[in-house]
């Protein structure tokens, strides 16, 4: 898990650098435009919807590494099907089903889906996951992170004073938004003050502490196990 960790370190505090330049910037605009084009109103909207999109970075790159780490960990220590616990296998099978389903799939691809599946139970197959079985896709607030972690067992402690991450429904909603040309950069960039960007980082990144947290333990005590302890 240390490599999740340390890149959400590393994403903080580019984050962090990012931060102080904007309010540098609005900080030199309230003293003098200097004729300086770049502390125009517009561009300065648009660094604060790039700061916005920074902060969803941040949650899933934290979110899939860690999961991703912990998939990486079942293949190293060649974690076999009925050693996993509930929640891993109902991940596995539906990430196996999926490889195959489709309205238009043939009842012989099913077939031979559900043959490989039932083989590699009964011969001990070592499971093999990776982020498509997240389901993550550009969808990431605070009801889906915990969703993914009930779905992999894994339990956390949320600092209150983040509010139980509800900042994230505005960051994903923004970043989609954004993405798919809903709204532009600059639509975007004037709902909010540096005010508003500094709580949405501040609280984003406690809730992230705490579910980083609860990951690691996870990932540390091999939790992903039946028989863990």
């Amino acid at each position: 898990m240390q490599a999740t960790i340390d890149t959400f370190n590393d994403r903080i505090s580019e984050i962090s650098l990012y931060y102080e330049a904007l309010k540098s910037l609005y900080d030199t605009k309230a003293e003098q435009n200097n004729g300086q084009k770049y502390y125009d109103d517009d561009f300065l909207k648009i660094l604060k919807s790039n700061a916005l999109l920074m902060i969803y970075n941040l949650v899933e790159s934290t979110i899939m590494g860690g999961i991703t780490e912990i998939y990486d960990d079942l293949r190293q220590h060649g974690v076999t099907y009925r050693q996993v616990r509930q929640e891993i296998q109902n991940i596995w099978f539906v990430f196996k089903f999926n490889q195959v389903y489709d309205k238009n799939a043939h009842y012989n691809s099913y077939r031979e889906k559900a043959v490989e599946i039932i083989n590699s139970i009964l011969t001990d197959e070592i499971l093999t996951l990776d982020r498509k079985a997240t389901n993550i896709s550009g969808n990431l607030d605070a009801e889906k992170i915990r969703q993914v972690c009930n779905e992999h067992g894994i339990t956390y402690q949320i600092d209150p004073s983040c509010r139980g991450g509800i900042v994230l429904s505005d960051v994903k909603e923004k970043r989609n938004n954004l993405a798919h040309g809903t709204i532009s950069f600059v639509e975007c960039g004037r709902d909010y003050t540096i005010d508003d960007l500094e709580k949405t980082k501040d609280q984003t990144i406690l809730f992230l502490r705490g579910i980083l947290a609860g990951l690691k333990d996870y990932y540390d005590r091999q939790l992903y196990l039946q028989t863990a302890q």
